[in-house]
């Protein structure tokens, strides 16, 4: 990666806006989970597909990667070509329905969703100030928690290089959350999505079982300490720890609209 800086965790919200897209990644095997559908595991009385959901209420349009299932609002929904093909594939289908200056990634497995993403929404655009087009990118962990691309001083945790993390959202192709372990967590991040695009479209056969690795290999991204909220789930003793923490919110019903 051409470099990856650490900031500190923003005080107030985003001081301006861009148009941000949001894309949601609801596939993959699940194979810790016995393959489980893991984004309709209940924590705290809601899926953690419908979690994600409303973390990125707003943005527009909001594209769900995975097998149509049953949610609380209307979305877009796609797969990647193929089924299964991992989530850069992913990444790429969900970016033919994106055409907004700044995306936001998520995958659907984070119980603390609405935090993870309110700590990214304070974060200054990455496009202003620069029409909206991304940063040059082109381009293995293919679960989306691979380590760190090599870059000097960089293995894989949050930490210091030689940018300055005090210039907001210029300069820099994306900024993503770091967990209570020190792992970037690349899917839960927000991107300039020309830089994205660029960066998928140099990628084989669609992005095809690529890692994150490779995709984000040549973009500047900033980290964002974010403990616990970063946290996802791919055990069972995860699930049991989210829904130990987790408040159980009222039941409403049936979800609002089926979207299939």
């Amino acid at each position: 990666m051409t470099g990856t800086r650490t900031t500190e965790t923003p005080d107030a919200a985003t001081p301006a806006s861009v148009p941000t897209a949001a894309i949601i990644l609801a596939g993959g095997r699940a194979s810790r989970l016995d393959g489980t559908a893991k984004p309709l595991l209940e924590v705290g009385g809601r899926t953690l597909l419908d979690r994600a959901i409303a973390a990125v209420d707003g943005c527009d349009p909001i594209v769900v990667v995975g097998p149509p299932a049953p949610t609380r609002v209307r979305v877009a929904w796609t797969r990647e070509t193929p089924e299964f093909g991992g989530p850069v594939a992913g990444i790429a289908a969900g970016l033919a329905l994106v055409d907004t200056a700044d995306v936001l990634l998520l995958a659907a497995d984070l119980p603390n969703a609405e935090g993870a993403v309110a700590l990214l929404r304070r974060h200054p655009p990455l496009s202003a100030g620069n029409d909206g087009k991304g940063g040059g990118a082109d381009a293995d962990g293919k679960d989306g928690k691979a380590d760190a691309p090599s870059t000097t001083g960089n293995d894989g945790k949050g930490g210091e290089d030689d940018a300055d993390s005090t210039n907001g959202g210029h300069g820099i192709d994306g900024v993503c959350l770091v967990d209570a372990s020190g792992r970037m967590q690349w899917l839960v991040g927000r991107y300039r999505t020309d830089a994205l695009r660029s960066a998928a479209a140099a990628l084989p056969d669609g992005g095809r079982n690529a890692s994150l690795r490779s995709l984000l290999a040549r973009l500047r991204i900033s980290a964002i300490p974010a403990g616990d909220l970063a946290t996802d789930v791919d055990t069972w003793d995860d699930l049991e720890r989210a829904r130990a923490a987790a408040p159980m919110l009222p039941r409403d019903g049936a979800p609002d609209e089926e979207t299939t």
